[in-house]
């Protein structure tokens, strides 16, 4: 926690990823998904001026190797969708993931556009909200940490909330 703090990371704003590690520290056998390789790219052409995103990713759980495609409003937007394609094969919850609030914040503005930044996006699945954070010198690459702890998170709480079913169900 000291190095993510110290690299910029504020856990006390990221509730989500601080519960994140947690999680994975009480449960360290909980392997759900490896980011084999993720690709985003914006063009714009034409006389419209509009621009238009693409994302490929490939992931790998204990099933094997899964990959999507996607289309957004915006590189992060693709990212977005093309995760919860390739994953809603395995877990169709995530599906109720939405981002309500997306902050950059510049961290050293010394270094100008090659700055290092944090990423701070709030989610909610409707039940409750919670906030996970990114940082790099890429703006897409601190959003994709951000946006894989929240789909991790969700996903342990799930399975969290499934097993404590199972027992239950059993009982009537």
């Amino acid at each position: 926690i000291k190095q993510m703090e110290y690299e910029g990371y504020e856990l006390e704003a990221a509730e989500g990823t601080f519960e994140l590690l947690v999680r994975q520290a009480l449960n360290p056998d909980a392997h759900l998904f490896d980011v084999d390789s993720y690709e985003v790219s914006t063009s714009a052409g034409g006389g419209s001026g509009k621009s238009h995103s693409a994302a490929a990713i490939a992931l790998r759980t204990r099933d094997g190797v899964h990959s999507a495609t996607a289309t957004g409003h915006g590189p992060f937007d693709a990212l977005h969708e093309c995760l919860r394609k390739c994953l809603s094969k395995i877990y169709p919850e995530i599906a109720g993931v939405r981002l309500t609030d997306y902050k950059v914040r510049v961290l050293d503005s010394r270094k100008g556009t090659a700055a290092k930044v944090r990423v701070l996006i709030e989610w909610s699945d409707r039940q409750r909200s919670w906030s996970t954070a990114g940082v790099s010198d890429n703006v897409i690459e601190a959003s994709w940490k951000a946006l894989v702890d929240a789909i991790r998170l969700e996903i342990m709480r799930l399975m969290e909330r499934n097993a404590a079913a199972e027992p239950a169900a059993a009982l009537r």
